[in-house]
């Protein structure tokens, strides 16, 4: 199986070596697309990054040393809600592999990436515009159907990811779109970590029985 997953804006500094583009799983695949985002990235506007102020200028010099500066795994470099929800490195060993195998995430820079594999620190949500490329969503929308259609003739894809993200895919083969509901109806920080959550559920358990998932008033559901 693999599973779809949205990064995190948060991001952990730092790491070793030097990240290049067509580094991990799917950079000999996506390095081309990859340099372009990253030329373009280097020009984008405040704006277009959706950030303001101290946080503007530190996103501008993040993204001017994409391929310059150093590369952590992606379970290292993400440490937003979804990723603390999913806890990777509390996994027992068996679990753990299979999570870095199977969790795949959706990046508006990468395209897309492995939980083992490294990632620069950088700016560039899915739905952000550059001046060349447009929305990144749409630059990714064909090279992304493209890799996860080899994937699925072998995989079952269980999509967990956000309206954007979903965006920059195609549904192909065995794809289960998976939502989480809960009678509060409420999102933001309390469904990300929960989708967190579900993802290592799944990781122990598989995909059979989704129905039955319940934590702290969400449920799933799939179509």
């Amino acid at each position: 199986m693999i599973i779809l997953l949205p990064p995190s804006e948060g991001k952990a500094p730092g790491g070793t070596g030097i990240w290049q583009p067509g580094d991990g799983s799917f950079g000999p695949e996506l390095e081309r697309a990859r340099r372009a985002v990253i030329r373009d990235l280097a020009t984008a506007s405040d704006a277009h990054l959706k950030v303001r102020g101290d946080l503007a200028i530190a996103a501008r010099r993040t993204n001017l040393r994409i391929g310059k500066g150093p590369s952590l795994p992606a379970h290292q470099r993400y440490t937003g809600v979804v990723f603390q929800g999913l806890d990777v490195a509390s996994l027992g060993g068996s679990e753990k592999k299979e999570a870095l195998r199977s969790i795949v995430v959706v990046s508006g820079l990468l395209g897309l990436v492995r939980l083992a594999d490294g990632v620069p620190e950088y700016r560039a949500p899915i739905d952000a515009r550059t001046s060349r490329l447009g929305k990144l969503s749409q630059f990714w929308l064909d090279e992304l159907t493209k890799t996860l259609q080899g994937l699925a003739r072998r995989h079952v894809i269980l999509d967990l990811l956000p309206q954007a993200h979903r965006a920059a895919v195609t549904a192909t083969g065995d794809w289960r779109r998976i939502d989480l509901v809960s009678a509060q109806g409420v999102g933001g920080h309390a469904a990300k970590f929960a989708k967190g959550r579900l993802a290592r559920w799944i990781i122990e358990n598989g995909s059979d029985g989704l129905d039955r998932w319940r934590d702290d008033g969400w449920r799933v559901r799939v179509s």
